[in-house]
């Protein structure tokens, strides 16, 4: 991606559920992976992207992964009911804005104060330039009240991205369908850096480099906020079980991989987590924390196969042509996989512990097989993704919007 000059018109577009600076990766992902596909749109068109990101403030800081300009509001309530905030002020500058839903937020499974606080930002924001909802989950919505909102700040965008199958049905059934199109997870775009000794390596004999990726959302539910997750399973007793299981392959070289960094130990901090489980495995090896989502894409990438749990570290996976076994815990999961043909996804809402386990072992035991399966569904991504880009190009080649 080659870099514009600052001689050209600048383009103020708000980017509404992003981050630099979240903890969470898989929100990082998405922000680097659509600030790309957004500036690659704008080269050629005299104008220059001036990203404005407006999201969850965080603790980390990987602005370095995009050579755009940018800065960076807060949004809250307080902010949202103040006229004059900086949050106001900043909406007001943008001539357009992309709405993420931080991925998968558009929807009340992770209770009503985050639900009530996406609906009143994409309202917000719609009042003062058009409003496109990228590429994200659709729902699920569980009550009417939920239903009427979506339906309500649906109204009120210009072009909706639904990134599964199941998410463009949503689409369908609330009547949005004229505005509706599919494609995938815009995190496919996140670039990294690929595995340089990775294609001579012996899948099937090994040694292979296995990566599992602990949720602290799911492993730590006596602590966490309330939501609408419900788990068949225990979730720290199968990862002790994929952990033994593992242990028991003369192939395998373990590694944890920490997609959430909270610093501040919250009960959704994946690398805490993994701190103690490598306490009770010191054979396993737990990376130093990821500067930012590229780094750990890439180191993804040299893996052989990925166990995981966070979505987004089982999409840098597929995206690096790495085999994975996704253990998901909503319809986001099956949805996107699913669309994209990948054959052994885990549901932890409806399957056991001895079912996982023995996904576990179909993947173990035909590496090279779900790594193929991993190739051909990215082909599959990166062309539905390309839906996406031409959408951008378009929008930017007939701007402004009459």
């Amino acid at each position: 991606m080659t870099t514009p000059p600052q001689s050209e018109t600048p383009l103020h577009i708000g980017m509404l559920w992003h981050s630099f600076e979240s903890e969470n990766l898989g929100v990082g992902a998405l922000t680097v992976g659509n600030c790309r596909l957004i500036a690659d749109a704008l080269v050629g068109t005299g104008r220059r992207p001036v990203f404005h990101i407006i999201g969850a403030r965080g603790r980390m800081d990987y602005r370095f992964e995009t050579p755009f300009e940018n800065d960076f509001v807060n949004i809250g309530y307080k902010a949202l009911a103040t006229p004059g905030s900086t949050l106001h002020r900043t909406l007001a500058r943008c001539d357009l804005f992309f709405d993420i839903g931080a991925g998968d937020s558009f929807s009340d499974i992770y209770g009503w104060k985050r639900y009530g606080l996406i609906l009143a930002s994409k309202r917000a924001a719609a009042r003062h330039g058009p409003l496109i909802m990228s590429p994200q989950t659709i729902g699920p919505f569980a009550t009417m009240r939920s239903r009427i909102g979506a339906r309500h700040v649906m109204r009120q965008a210009k072009t909706i991205f639904a990134r599964d199958g199941k998410s463009f049905a949503v689409l369908k059934e609330m009547g949005v369908s004229d505005r509706s199109r599919l494609t995938t997870d815009v995190a496919f775009a996140l670039p990294y850096v690929p595995a340089s000794d990775k294609a001579a390596r012996d899948l099937a004999k090994g040694p292979i480099r296995v990566g599992v990726n602990v949720s602290a959302l799911l492993f730590r539910r006596d602590i966490s906020e309330g939501d609408r997750i419900k788990m068949t399973v225990d979730y720290p007793a199968l990862i002790e079980a994929i952990l033994a299981r593992l242990a028991r392959d003369p192939r395998v070289t373990l590694h944890l991989v920490p997609h959430v960094l909270a610093s501040d130990e919250t009960y959704e901090d994946d690398y805490a987590v993994a701190e103690g489980l490598k306490a009770r495995h010191p054979d396993v090896v737990l990376p130093p924390r990821f500067a930012g989502p590229s780094a750990a894409k890439s180191y993804v990438a040299n893996l052989d196969l990925l166990i995981g749990s966070r979505m987004h570290a089982t999409i840098a996976a597929l995206g690096s042509d790495t085999a994975v076994l996704p253990l998901g815990y909503s319809r986001k999961f099956s949805g996107l996989f699913g669309s994209l043909g990948y054959p052994l996804v885990g549901d932890l809402t409806s399957q056991s512990q001895d079912e996982l386990i023995a996904l576990l072992d179909v993947a173990l035991g035909d590496v090279p097989a779900l790594t193929k399966a991993a190739r051909t569904a990215n082909i599959e991504a990166q062309a539905r993704l390309d839906r996406y880009r031409a959408y951008l190009v378009d929008l930017f080649a007939t701007w402004p919007l009459s």
